[in-house]
This record gives C-alpha cells, structure tokens and sequence, in this order.
C-alpha cells in the first residue's frame, strides 16, 4: 500500500509532487530538531507516520474485501458538540475524516457531506480555520459526485491541517488524529464481519493491521504527553489480543479452524475467535474515544 507522508491519515493519496512533498518534510523536520528533538527521532517519527494506512487505504481494503456500507454505524453527527479538549477534537478529526472515506469509498454523497462539515468543526475548534475555508467548502459541494477531485480537494485541506499542527508544535495531536482515524477505519471494517461466518478475506485484512498497529504504538510512545500516553495505555490492550495472531517467515499447511494471510513479508497464522476478539476490543476503544 502506498504511504503517505502527512500524518492526518483522513483524505488518501498526497496531491503535491513528490519534490514538493520532500521539500515540506525536510523543512518540518529541520523545524522539529531546531526544537531540541534529535534527528534520529524526528526521521524515525516520520517513518512512523508513513507506514500507518490512511482511513481510504483502510476502507478500500475492506470494501476489496467484501466489506459493504452499513448505515448507522458512524459516529453520528449530534456527537460534534460533545468534544471540548484539544485532544477530544483532534482524535474526533481523525474519526470523522474516518468516516468520511468510509462514506466516500461507497459513494454516499449526503453522508461524506455531513462528515466533512464535522471535521471542519473540529479543525475549527483546533485553531485550523484555514484547512476549511468557506470557498473549499464550496469547492467540496461543487465536487460532491466526483469522487475523485472530492478526495483532492479533501487532501488539500488535511495537508494544511496538518502542516499547521507541526509548524505550531502541536505534533502530538497530529499523532492524535491519526489514531483516532486508524481505531475508527479498524472498527468500521470489524463491523462488517458476519460472527456466525466471518468473511475470512475480510478477516484476512484485518490481521494485517498488526503491522500497522506495532508502528502506531511506538508512534504514541515517542511523546511525553499525559493525553498521548493514555491512549497509548489503551492501544496496548488491543495488542495483547493481535499477539495472538502468530507469525510464520514461510507459508504453511495450517488446519480449517485456522486461516494464513500474507503481510509484512510473513505470513499470519490466526483463528476466527482471534478476529472477533479485535472486534469487541477495538469496538471498545473507539466508544471511549467518541462518548
């Protein structure tokens, strides 16, 4: 899957070019050790930052997968008034950017409209005005059945969002952002699992995020935040259960009880119970997020 370099993890694929992309990155990180952080940690955060999938690449897997749109599911839109802390808005953004992939991938126009003003309200309540300005909301209307210029008009505005979080050395609720986006593109893929007979294309996907989960975990870990940290205390449960999904350098004749999937170059051994149990743990962890 492709990477992309902005932590919001909300819109997709980067629109810059890769020169530009390059550019803006260095100058972030030049910025960050002008700060007191060392360069080892800046260029190993944004390592991070670039192997977690966005909410796009996630909803995309799942709808390959045989994943469909389930109406009612999201979080709802009433809940936009219930965020008041910095971090609540920040792990929100990236919940109803979530949101907004997921409805986009299944071309549900009304729906990604009223995500994208929540997100707006959000990155408002951050400071972020910018990121939504009153001629990209009209630029967002005009393109409400053009999915694809919808999602380059979208990365446009998470880039700013993004950019203004670093410049302002407010990192850790880009690290915020991304996570409530990964947890909620996690939680909207469990849902679609059947638990009398999981699709195990499906189930398959969502084995995969182990990789992604180890790199979130050492993403959130690299700040000293008390907001941060206690995320991280919660995202440590959820591994105690994907550890339960075993790794083979090699493909392997496993029982029926049991399904392979390839990923991060090896192959995961795990049981339908295991998917399930990641199910109920994320399904946790994200209710804690957007109450």
């Amino acid at each position: 899957m492709k990477k992309y370099l902005f932590i919001i993890m909300i819109g997709g694929l980067l629109v810059a070019c890769n020169g530009e992309q390059e550019a803006i990155e260095n100058e972030i990180i030049d910025k960050i050790v002008d700060e007191g952080i060392t360069p080892e940690r800046a260029a190993k955060t944004q390592l991070i930052f670039q192997t977690v999938p966005s909410p796009l690449e996630t909803a995309t897997l799942f709808q390959e997968a045989g994943a469909g749109y389930n109406v009612g599911i999201t979080n709802p839109v009433e809940n936009v008034n219930n965020y008041s802390t910095n971090a609540q808005k920040a792990l929100n953004l990236g919940v109803y950017g979530a949101d907004l992939s997921y409805a986009n991938i299944f071309d549900q126009s009304q729906e990604s409209m009223f995500y994208m003003n929540c997100a707006k309200k959000m990155a408002d309540g951050l400071g972020i005005t910018s990121a939504f300005s009153a001629e990209t909301m009209e630029r967002i209307e005009e393109n409400m059945n053009n999915r694809d210029s919808l999602m380059t008009i979208i990365n446009d505005a998470f880039w700013i969002t993004d950019a203004h979080l670093k410049e302002n050395g407010q990192d850790h609720l880009s690290a915020l952002i991304i996570t409530g986006g990964w947890i909620e593109g996690l939680y909207l893929g469990t849902k679609s699992l059947n638990k009398e007979a999981p699709n195990e294309k499906l189930m398959q996907r969502i084995a995969e995020q182990k990789y992604s989960l180890d790199n979130l975990i050492e993403l959130l870990a690299s700040y000293n935040k008390k907001e941060v940290s206690a995320l991280g205390v919660k995202i440590d449960a959820l591994k105690t259960v994907f550890n339960k999904i075993e790794e083979e350098e090699t493909e392997t004749t496993v029982s029926e009880d049991k399904v392979p999937t390839i990923g991060g170059g090896s192959t995961l051994i795990f049981e339908a119970s295991t998917i399930l149990e990641i199910a109920a743990a994320t399904e946790k962890i994200r209710n804690e997020i957007i109450q």
